[in-house]
């Protein structure tokens, strides 16, 4: 397969998911796609033959089952791997999902390792490292309602390594609040979870001082826009 020739299309009707899914490959070296509906999914696919499709199963007219199984009932297409993105129980079931002849699924809430990784079953060619820039804030971070606070060390669009020395429950949920003045006065807050723990002796990275790092799982979208004018100017 040539690289450089690799399509992936992502679809969702929602903006923010778009955005943020179309980061997650800003590594990956192919074209990236994107639609806002089922019906413009099943163009696309038909004009671009893409090497891998990602839906959200809850849009308005066409949903994502109904368009998954119109790609996969076409000789030409069903080929495809095309990976459905739902809620469980919200906007179907997962017997539902599975019938529609997808290859595979993610249900929500998801972060981006998950949602790489499921890629990467089927295009090889997906880059699931990312870029991290240094910084320097205060990170103050609520699990189970007590609020701790720790240092940042470092950020990315999707994650935040946090400098910590107190014993910390590993895949926890937590909310976090935090700030990057050189961009904006606005306060940043996400919902994430402990990704990884980096803390004692010997510990996993011993580069980094001991803490852990945060997957981001919500963040609303003029958070995404300061800390990507942030990844930008450093």
């Amino acid at each position: 397969m040539n690289q450089n020739n690799l399509k992936i299309l992502l679809v969702d009707d929602v903006d923010f998911f778009r955005v943020v899914m179309r980061d997650y490959f800003k590594r990956t070296p192919a074209t990236v796609f994107t639609a806002s509906s089922g019906e413009e999914a099943v163009e696309l696919v038909l004009r671009e033959h893409p090497n891998l499709v990602y839906m959200d199963v809850n849009m308005p007219g066409m949903n994502g089952i109904d368009a998954c199984r119109k790609i996969k009932a076409n000789p030409s297409l069903k080929d495809i791997p095309v990976l459905l993105v739902f809620t469980p129980g919200r906007d179907s079931t997962v017997k539902e999902v599975e019938t529609s002849g997808c290859d595979g699924y993610l249900a929500k809430p998801f972060g981006r390792e998950e949602f790489l990784n499921l890629g990467h079953r089927y295009l090889f060619n997906i880059e699931r490292r990312e870029r991290r820039v240094p910084c320097q804030m205060t990170v103050e971070f609520t699990i189970n309602d007590t609020v701790y606070q720790g240092r940042g060390v470092d950020i990315s669009l999707h994650g935040l390594y946090v400098e910590f020395r107190d014993e910390i429950p590993p895949n926890s949920r937590l909310k976090a609040s935090f700030l990057l003045p050189t961009i904006s006065a606005k306060r940043i807050e996400v919902v994430g979870r402990i990704a990884w723990i980096n803390q004692g002796l010997p510990r996993n990275n011993m580069t980094l001082p001991q803490g852990f790092g945060i997957e981001i799982l919500s963040i609303d979208m003029s958070s995404v826009e300061i800390i990507c004018t942030y990844l930008e100017k450093n």
